[in-house]
């Protein structure tokens, strides 16, 4: 719930950034609740994610179409001279995966999960949510023959807390290609991906 807005330090706001953000839920992924501490502790770190792909707790959709409401706010009764107060905030993720196909399975297992947490990507900002999202998968099949059969994902939470924010790690949303750390004698490096931790 927030109330006291005046109680918090507030960071001060960055009025010099050169270059805009361009829009578009391009890719996402979903974090198993269980690897969700592990992954914030070091969220740009390309073994982590590795890590977590290749043990099963995090699902890569490296390629999408969809949008992010930005989170619509919920409000609850004001006091003193308030109308009204900011209890939390409704987010939404709509996505379209195009890979159809043989992922009936997967989408079907994950539908109204609430086992995992969202991370999805603009053009080079990727956002994780802060709450677990309930998990809505739909394929309606159009009447129209030229028009593609895809997949329509909804990820909905609610919290009080914006999604975190950090730069997209290199190599991690893509499909496939993943192997685990090895140690190159000169720092751990990942072998697959075009990224090197030293």
């Amino acid at each position: 719930m927030i109330y006291y807005p005046s109680c918090e330090t507030i960071e001060r706001n960055d009025c010099n950034v050169c270059e805009s953000e361009n829009a578009r839920v391009r890719r996402c992924a979903l974090i198993h609740k269980n690897y969700y501490s592990t992954l914030l502790a070091d969220p740009n770190n390309v073994n982590t994610w590795v890590n977590g792909i290749l043990q099963g707790d995090i699902f890569i959709y490296p390629e999408t179409n969809g949008d992010y409401d930005g989170g619509v706010g919920r409000f609850g009764r004001g006091f003193a001279s308030a109308q009204e107060t900011l209890l939390a905030y409704n987010f939404s993720v709509n996505i379209t995966d195009p890979d159809y196909q043989g992922n009936v399975m997967h989408w079907g297992k994950l539908a109204g999960n609430k086992n995992y947490y969202l991370a999805f990507c603009s053009e080079s900002v990727m956002a994780i949510s802060t709450r677990v999202c309930n998990i809505i998968p739909v394929n309606p099949i159009d009447n129209d023959l030229k028009t593609e059969v895809t997949w329509q994902v909804q990820f909905r939470w609610t919290d009080y807390e914006l999604p975190l924010q950090y730069t997209i790690p290199d190599g991690v949303f893509q499909c496939g290609g993943w192997a685990p750390p090895v140690f190159s004698g000169i720092g751990w490096m990942t072998i697959g991906t075009t990224n090197i931790v030293g």
